[in-house]
């Protein structure tokens, strides 16, 4: 038996599900199925990544004449810039990522509840949750998720039916993990002159765009960068390997379109849910 069955099955427990699952995972299918193995809640980190957003937009607005800008949701970009480019580490977003948001805002409301993120992503589970233990309970990755279905013999069509995200969501930011997600869900294009603003991924181009920064030839001032190619969507742990960036793109939206109407209304996280929950974070 996996670990995190007793830990499911024994406690209340909530499942934050990235948002790039439905590249592994049938929707709403998941959601009947995380429930059929235990959790009592099951929601995306679509709420917790539209307050990252509002933070990063405070930020920018409360320090309009920093040099540099550099997105940190990513665990790995911020580890590669410490590591490579540490005079450049004062520049990371001191705001949690959407993560570690939404399990503190889970927290405060469910403070007896065990959260478990799902995740596309190795440096989540090995690098970012062990520092923040009393948010997050444990991660276990998309492919992990997998076995344990197979095991528990939970199949996706048994739960082919309508089912519901219970709240804090948000519906616009569903396409944060695609590349470029953060800042054009934040909008950041209103706070940065044309060219200000550099959108890419994985680490030879992280370094080609820090490279151009500290030799002056380019005067970037917000880096919106994540480590994976095409961002989240193309993370390690990700079972379904073979498809193409393009592919896992049009999956994405093809979700966005196909569940813009289902989960809004009731569903739908409001502002007072992150009332005075902190999302600072020390870099």
């Amino acid at each position: 038996m996996n670990k995190i069955i007793p830990i499911i099955k024994n406690n209340k427990s909530i499942a934050l599900l990235a948002p790039a699952f439905p590249i592994d995972f049938a929707y709403p299918n998941i959601i009947g199925m995380l429930r059929a193995l235990g959790f009592d809640q099951v929601t995306e980190l679509t709420y917790g990544a539209r307050m990252v957003n509002w933070h990063y937009v405070d930020y920018i607005k409360n320090n309009p004449d920093q040099e540099l800008y550099i997105a940190s949701p990513c665990p790995n970009v911020v580890a590669f810039v410490k590591a490579q480019y540490p005079e450049y580490a004062k520049y990371l977003m001191p705001i949690v990522s959407p993560m570690l948001a939404t399990a503190r805002i889970y927290k405060q409301h469910h403070p007896d509840s065990k959260v478990v993120f799902i995740s596309p992503c190795f440096a989540k589970q090995s690098v970012e949750a062990p520092l923040h233990k009393e948010f997050i309970d444990e991660v276990i990755t998309f492919t992990e998720l997998k076995q344990i279905f197979e095991e528990e013999k939970i199949f996706a069509e048994d739960y082919d039916r309508d089912y519901f995200f219970d709240s804090f969501i948000r519906e616009f930011t569903k396409v944060y993990p695609v590349s470029g997600g953060l800042g054009n869900t934040a909008h950041l294009n209103r706070y940065f002159k044309t060219g200000e603003i550099v959108i890419t991924d994985t680490v030879p181009k992280i370094k080609e765009a820090l490279e151009e920064i500290k030799s002056g030839k380019k005067k970037y001032r917000f880096l919106d960068v994540l480590n994976c190619k095409g961002g989240c969507i193309g993370g390690p742990a990700i079972f379904n390997k073979d498809y193409s960036t393009e592919h896992r793109e049009s999956i994405i939206k093809k979700y966005i379109i196909e569940s813009s109407e289902h989960n809004l209304g009731t569903h739908e996280g409001t502002v007072e849910y992150a009332k005075d929950v902190d999302l600072g974070v020390q870099l």
